[in-house]
């Protein structure tokens, strides 16, 4: 089922941050300007999936376009010419005119800002307000001040078996964690779930999470079946290996749905998203391919900083190590990111804490790649990588380096405390020697 948009296109979606200097020779440094302020906007527009530039520099005009790995520039349009007129009013024509998702958004993601439910009309829903029904009973409802915003976005699922695209509809709030440079994979996860947030919202005006969506750009082989780096084939193959070990369940993610996601071409043909598609008729020997990749997994958590006591540390640590020892023995896949923000805390119905392994963003299947000498290039969250991968050597990556990962964050958090206790802040706020380490 496709997304429907509340309203057609407008003038209001051609949007582009500019920067102007007096003289033509100012270029470079209107350049570096608008680097510098155009990197805020992938944190501010959840849906953005690249940004349009436009420098003025006395007489000359240049139109950038910021894409994840690169950036690109016109030459410049001299506005006292008639070729640099001509040129920059073929521009803006061409671009009052484009489609949604050339103007940089994503078509398949909208914000939605509701009121979910009317007074007369109410719907059961989770949270501590309540209404009577015919018969009697009590149930929540959400009042006419309450309004509830989120997104709601488009999932394309991809079966390796069948070789088949599927949708689901994703209903989620807003970001957890955004995108915030310039140049990169551009992560952004959403707390969430399947079902319609008009049918059940919490009081708060959230949607009920029950799932974490995890969409970005990271950088892929074009050929989906030789994709040796793809997260949903980590997780697809630790949930087969796995998924019958009961002491192992809830330590490492569930894949629910995920693969690539897919935009119109605009001839009612679905393609990959991908910074190929999109620079198909500016670019075409792009170094570095990256496509767009969306995925929903269980179960959500905390992040490790949430863990109350030194005893939940090692429970969580313990957790998470004993379903790496299970993921690199058992499945043949190196994590390549052991670190403070891969590892999640879960909480027990009766409050205790277990530790989830998430992330594979960085994993490597030693059987799909026994040979290729990728293997050897530098992954992994400074202070967390091991000697091999902060010398960026040649030496055959193992097990061993993500277990010298572990020491290595034991060895922060001893440092800097387990939590955001005052001396955790105290230590981070200072120019202690030991800050060296972190960088």
């Amino acid at each position: 089922m496709p997304i429907v948009r509340p309203q057609t296109i407008t003038n209001a979606a051609m949007f582009a941050i500019a920067k102007s200097k007096a003289y033509a020779d100012e270029h470079v440094d209107a350049f570096n300007q608008l680097f510098r302020f155009s990197r805020p906007l992938y944190k501010m527009q959840p849906d953005r999936r690249f940004l349009w530039g436009l420098t003025v520099c006395g007489e000359d005009t240049y139109v950038c376009l910021f894409m994840p790995s690169k950036a690109y520039a016109t030459p410049a349009m001299n506005v006292r010419t008639p070729e640099g007129r001509r040129a920059l009013i073929d521009f803006f024509v061409g671009w009052s005119l484009c489609e949604w998702d050339r103007c940089g958004y994503d078509p398949s993601m909208v914000l939605r800002n509701i009121v979910p439910r009317l007074r007369n009309n109410p719907i059961p829903m989770a949270g501590p307000s309540t209404s009577e029904t015919a018969s009697g009973s009590q149930q929540p409802v959400c009042h006419m001040q309450d309004r509830l915003t989120y997104y709601e976005i488009q999932v394309h699922n991809y079966d390796p078996e069948s070789q088949e695209h599927t949708t689901r509809q994703y209903f989620a709030n807003l970001p957890m964690v955004n995108a915030d440079r310039l140049f990169s994979r551009h992560t952004r996860c959403f707390s969430g779930s399947f079902t319609d947030p008009n049918l059940r919202c919490g009081y708060d005006g959230r949607v009920i999470a029950t799932s974490l969506l995890k969409t970005g750009w990271p950088e892929s082989n074009m050929d989906i079946a030789a994709d040796t780096r793809d997260e949903c084939h980590m997780l697809r193959k630790i949930n087969r290996i796995l998924g019958d070990d009961a002491d192992l369940n809830g330590r490492y993610p569930t894949l629910v749905c995920g693969g690539r996601a897919r935009i119109d071409s605009g001839d009612g043909v679905m393609v990959d998203d991908s910074v190929q598609s999109i620079l198909a008729e500016v670019d075409t020997e792009v170094t570095v391919h990256r496509v767009h990749k969306r995925l929903v997994i269980e179960p959500l958590g905390e992040p490790l900083n949430t863990v109350r006591s030194v005893r939940e540390l090692i429970i969580v640590l313990y957790d998470v190590m004993s379903a790496y020892s299970a993921i690199s023995g058992r499945c043949q896949i190196l994590h390549r990111d052991i670190s403070t923000n891969n590892i999640i805390v879960c909480r027990n119905a009766n409050g205790s804490a277990r530790g989830t392994l998430i992330d594979f963003d960085s994993a490597l299947d030693i059987e799909r790649e026994a040979t290729n000498p990728t293997r050897y290039v530098r992954a992994g969250t400074v202070p967390f990588m091991s000697i091999n991968n902060m010398e960026n050597n040649n030496n055959t990556r193992t097990p061993l380096d993500d277990w010298e990962s572990l020491i290595c964050l034991i060895c922060y958090l001893g440092t800097f405390g387990i939590n955001n206790d005052p001396e955790h802040r105290r230590l981070v706020d200072t120019d202690a020697p030991i800050h060296e380490w972190l960088v």
